[in-house]
């Protein structure tokens, strides 16, 4: 209930005070086990995605901000849940892998941090982990505006342009060793993060 009026409230607020562009949604899976993967330049990223996708999604968030009072009750409302970025395997993974067995969307920011200048390091492995072990599809997508509107240590949201772009859903392969499918679902990934940045 909580979230649904917050979704409504940001949703609003991206539209008038950003004039938000979003591009994709069609290509949304309305059903079933869904992993969104994202390039990550600002707090506000999983706030503003969370709003414009048409489903809820549970966001992994590095266990250190959940210190913070007020951004714990925020990212408690927004579905979130915590990941020790150093022990990435252990209750986080479990809690993902639940909520997709039950049908419902997990949201990732695969490179492992945020990165303002929209270049791409190496990704983390634990999407196509998921994907792999669950046998359910990744959407990529691509956000911009947000590192203008809340850059790093800013306390005060400006009224910058937002695009997000959403790419066609990826498929765990069908045939090869687990570690060969994380490989090419972690490959698509990166390929199309870059295709969508390029069309932004």
């Amino acid at each position: 209930m909580i979230y649904s009026i917050a979704k409504v409230f940001v949703k609003v607020f991206l539209h008038i005070y950003h004039r938000v562009r979003v591009d994709g949604t069609d290509k949304i899976p309305m059903s079933g086990p869904l992993i969104v993967v994202g390039n990550h330049v600002s707090n506000l990223d999983p706030f503003y995605i969370g709003a414009m996708f048409p489903r809820a999604i549970h966001y992994m968030a590095k266990h250190e901000v959940f210190h913070n009072p007020i951004l714990r009750r925020l990212l408690r409302i927004a579905g979130a849940f915590p990941v020790n970025r150093e022990k990435p395997e252990t209750q986080t993974m479990r809690t993902a892998l639940n909520y997709l067995k039950n049908g419902e969307v997990v949201g990732i920011f695969p490179e492992g941090g945020r990165k303002e200048d929209h270049s791409f390091q190496e990704l983390k492995q634990g999407a196509a982990y998921l994907a792999v072990k669950q046998q359910c599809p990744v959407v990529p997508v691509f956000i911009s505006g947000t590192e203008v509107a809340l850059p790093r240590g800013a306390s005060w949201i400006k009224p910058a342009r937002i695009t997000i772009q959403v790419g066609s859903p990826i498929e765990p392969p069908p045939t090869g060793s687990a570690k060969e499918k994380q490989a090419r679902v972690s490959q698509q990934i990166q390929q199309e993060l870059v295709t969508l940045k390029t069309c932004n």
